[in-house]
């Protein structure tokens, strides 16, 4: 899992480079690829189960549980030394 969680850190970072009017928030990757930016943290239920979100620390996180169609149940954190 570290792998991912670095290639996930490594996303976001290039995405907040680019994205520089951005401040703190969450990146959101599904499959390799940045979908979007929230202020914070949000309800996983706007997201679909396996999504990502990674803050400006670097903390991890996936949404799990749920389905595609009523979103996920919640957020937890990855843990980065597995």
């Amino acid at each position: 899992m570290s792998q991912l969680t670095e290639a996930l850190r490594t996303t976001a970072t290039q995405w907040r480079a680019a994205n520089q009017d951005r401040h703190g928030g969450v990146v959101l990757i599904w499959e390799n690829t940045v979908y979007g930016w929230k202020n914070c943290l949000r309800d996983a239920s706007h997201e679909r189960p396996g999504a990502y979100a990674v803050d400006e620390a670097g903390h991890v996180f996936i949404s799990e549980g749920g389905d595609d169609y009523n979103g996920a149940k919640c957020w937890v954190a990855i843990n980065p030394t597995i």
